[in-house]
């Protein structure tokens, strides 16, 4: 994968971020005009859009996105239900995984008879790990700056610092 499809996935997570980022705000102003019997209605569908949106660019991107979908799909505390609901999905139904993926898996026999497996890591897949990280803290850094009161840097920093040892096969296998 070369620096044009890095590019590629740069521009396609902040073009969905921006997206997200201004259909918040477009809500966020007709919350004031909406009696507030529709309020909870409005917001949930706004969840439920945004949500659909972040599943499937995961999906998309894959790989260390489909991982981070995992991660944050745990996170109650953070997100609203819909979110959670449909990124639950990352953990049970995962997309086929095509050579981008961070590595393949091969069972093999060794000379002596033994049957082994190996892991197979694919080439340039560390850059594309580092871009989609540097990525993701940049929208979190984004987001507190536009929206202090929204500021994730904690959950994306232990996530930052975690993500990388998925490249460490020797730290796999001992695990």
């Amino acid at each position: 994968m070369g620096w044009g499809n890095i590019y590629r996935r740069r521009v396609r997570v902040f073009a969905v971020a921006v997206m997200i980022y201004l259909d918040y705000k477009t809500v966020q102003q007709r919350d004031k005009w909406t009696s507030k019997t529709k309020r909870a209605d409005l917001w949930e569908k706004a969840h439920n859009r945004n949500a659909r949106r972040v599943l499937n660019l995961m999906m998309e991107l894959e790989g260390l996105w489909v991982k981070l979908g995992q991660y944050l799909s745990t996170r109650a505390d953070v997100l609203p239900p819909a979110f959670i609901s449909l990124l639950k999905q990352l953990q049970d139904s995962l997309p086929p995984r095509p050579l981008q993926e961070i590595a393949q898996v091969h069972r093999a026999t060794l000379i002596d008879g033994q049957e082994v497996v190996v892991k197979v890591q694919h080439e340039g897949i560390k850059s594309i790990i580092l871009e989609d990280l540097k990525n993701s803290k940049a929208i979190v850094d984004w987001i507190a700056w536009a929206e202090p009161q929204y500021d994730f840097n904690p959950m994306i920093d232990e996530w930052c610092k975690e993500a990388p040892k998925e490249l460490d096969f020797n730290s796999e296998a001992v695990n």
